[in-house]
């Protein structure tokens, strides 16, 4: 999938608005942000390597994650992603010829795990500044179902190193952020029943950001966004079909909107 675009609507995190995810600023020590997540994606179309938009079988993943920062320290902050159960699922397809109906598939298991840590660079003046190195780690399943089409991850070990700046505009209650990073992907071997096929897949720059409204102490609204674009430096031959969105050479622009309400 070259492109895609995904909008995704957060209806609960298990936080409170003083610790939400710092951006350039770092956890207070002993104190973090927990978020529980349910991501879906579906989809009946995907654009190429080409940019030509090809029909598919409907196509799903689920996912149900947990997102966790936590201080360890006044500059330290462990960072923590884990999608505890993905789903990954194909429809069942009627031949438009005699009628005949091609059965579905579905896969499930545990996600690639992120583990990280962010060093706070700059934590007084109008800009606070973070450097993170994130590994993430191959704990999912590239090939998967009975068409091995499937996945929960992409089984290859990657670094991502990022950079994020964050400012208050206080007294008003708004906060922006802006990140950009490299993500150093490694290779993966995909084993089928006809034999291994090994994946050298691209590396990725990505950038982003996040503007976020607090009109209350038990209220957060904000808007995140995110570009990553592939290197283009790695095999052509990583998509292990349309129903991957683990796949390689994969650029997309992602709009979350994120909102949070605690309760005392």
């Amino acid at each position: 999938m070259k492109n895609k675009i995904s909008v995704l609507l957060v209806l609960f995190s298990l936080s409170t608005l003083q610790t939400f995810a710092g951006g350039g600023w770092p956890q207070p020590v002993g104190e973090g942000y927990f978020k529980l997540s349910q991501t879906m994606i579906r989809a009946t179309q995907y654009f190429n390597p080409d940019g030509d938009l090809v029909d598919i079988t409907t196509t799903s993943v689920y996912m149900s994650s947990i997102y966790g920062e936590f201080g360890i320290s006044e500059r330290f902050t462990g960072v923590l992603y884990a999608p505890l159960f993905v789903r990954s699922t194909i429809n069942n397809r009627e031949s438009t010829l005699n009628g005949r109906i091609e059965t579905g598939d579905e896969f499930n298991g545990v996600g690639d795990i992120d583990l990280g840590l962010k060093y706070a660079l700059i934590t007084k003046g109008p800009i606070a500044l973070s450097a993170s190195v994130i590994l993430g780690l191959p704990t999912g399943q590239n090939v998967g179902g009975e068409s091995e089409l499937l996945q929960t991850g992409d089984g290859e070990f990657n670094q991502l190193f990022r950079l994020e700046a964050s400012h208050s505009f206080h007294p008003a209650p708004i906060y922006a952020t802006l990140s950009v990073g490299y993500n150093n992907r490694g290779s993966a071997d995909f084993e089928y029943a006809s034999g291994v096929l090994s994946v050298d897949y691209a590396d990725q720059f990505q950038w982003g950001g996040e503007i976020g409204w607090t009109p209350s102490s038990q209220l957060l609204l904000s808007l995140k966004w995110l570009h990553l674009t592939s290197i283009d430096n790695g095999d052509n031959n990583g998509n292990t079909g349309s129903s991957s969105v683990f796949g390689n050479n994969i650029s997309y622009f992602q709009l979350r909107l994120r909102l949070i309400c605690t309760h005392r």
